[in-house]
């Protein structure tokens, strides 16, 4: 499919986290569009982790975006040149103090595709055992919750989560349907 065809691009704002833009552009039916506003922003790696016990890693953590504390799976971005893999790897090693050996990848997803330009990159982390202890960056404090599926599955439907969080839940549900 064809692309818009873009007049003019200006960046309003680039840092370290985020470059935001606003793009002039004629659309594919010939709709000058004058201030067309994108966020550049790196990609993030999610892990479904879950432990040889069976139970599933969780995190919780106060987000200033929304003003309040989000439960999640364990997720952060993937660093310039950095493999999405790699960067879900040291996310969880990070976050939880956990690792595995036995990583999957589950799929890649982009949040808003209109304004948006990164992807989720989600993967299932299978016998995951605490290895080390939390490396958070200055700006997090988090607490690690270990659920069984049935009670991720319940405080997914009572707490705020993200959109990737619920996601990764139900295709790992459906993977494990699929195994029987």
């Amino acid at each position: 499919m064809a692309k818009w065809k873009i007049l003019n691009q200006k960046y309003l704002e680039k840092n370290d986290y985020i470059k935001l833009r606003k793009d002039s552009c004629v659309t594919l039916n010939g709709k000058i569009v004058d201030s067309y506003y994108i966020m550049e922003i790196q990609d993030v790696s999610c892990a479904v982790a879950m432990t040889k016990e069976g139970k599933i890693l969780m995190i919780k953590e106060y987000k200033h975006g929304v003003q309040k504390e989000i439960l999640q799976l364990p997720c952060g971005y993937v660093a310039m040149n950095e493999e999405p893999l790699v960067a879900a790897k040291r996310e969880l090693a990070e976050e939880t103090g956990y690792t595995s050996k036995k990583w999957a990848l589950l799929g890649s997803f982009t949040g808003s595709p209109g304004r948006l330009t990164h992807y989720y990159h989600l993967f299932l982390a299978e016998e995951c055992e605490k290895t080390e202890q939390q490396k958070l960056d200055v700006l997090e404090m988090m607490d690690v919750f270990e659920y069984t599926k049935e009670e991720a599955e319940e405080e997914l439907k009572k707490q705020d989560t993200d959109l990737v969080t619920p996601l990764g839940f139900l295709m790992v549900k459906q993977m494990w349907k699929r195994k029987g």
